[in-house]
């Protein structure tokens, strides 16, 4: 079998790192050379753009959501109402949402986007069936009192839902 002629891109900053010429302006020259290629990757495979974009935000933020993802993602929220209509997207706005929930405990490192994603979430799945008090309840006790959830339980499970086939 033939050695492949192309290093990886992560053994170059390895080896960058190694010989102490990894500076912070030639990392940052780095980021702007593969920002370019993402713009290429963005066009022709934009699933795979999103995927790599979502993994890097969670590298750099952990499984919480910021307003660019928890817009993007409740955006894509379909669901039919209780009295048969067909809707798309949030329910609440996050002032809403913030407000809603002012009383309750949150877990440490929870944003006010993971808390907007995921009342919309559970809203959009049980609001055929449960009035707005008892969605709020339960929409807490599922993402953010669940003793065995992993952190970030909302960013895991739209992640799962809407990025995973």
């Amino acid at each position: 079998m033939l050695k492949s002629r192309f290093m990886k891109y992560i053994d170059m900053m390895k080896k960058a790192k190694s010989e102490g010429v990894a500076s912070e302006k030639a990392m940052w020259k780095s980021v702007e050379g593969v920002d370019e290629i993402l713009c290429i990757v963005k066009e022709e495979h934009p699933e795979m753009y999103m995927s790599f974009m979502r993994d890097q935000h969670e590298a750099l933020y952990g499984p919480h959501y910021d307003k660019h993802f928890a817009e993007m993602d409740v955006d894509k929220i379909r669901y039919t109402n209780a009295a048969g209509e067909k809707k798309t997207g949030a329910h609440w706005n996050v002032d809403q949402i913030l407000e809603a929930t002012k009383t309750m405990p949150f877990p440490s490192g929870t944003t006010p986007w993971d808390r907007y994603v995921a009342f919309n979430s559970f809203y959009s799945d049980m609001c055929a069936v449960l009035d707005e008090a008892t969605l709020l309840k339960g929409a807490y006790r599922f993402y953010f009192a669940d003793e065995d959830a992993p952190a970030g339980k909302i960013w895991e499970y739209m992640t799962a839902m809407i990025y995973e086939d």
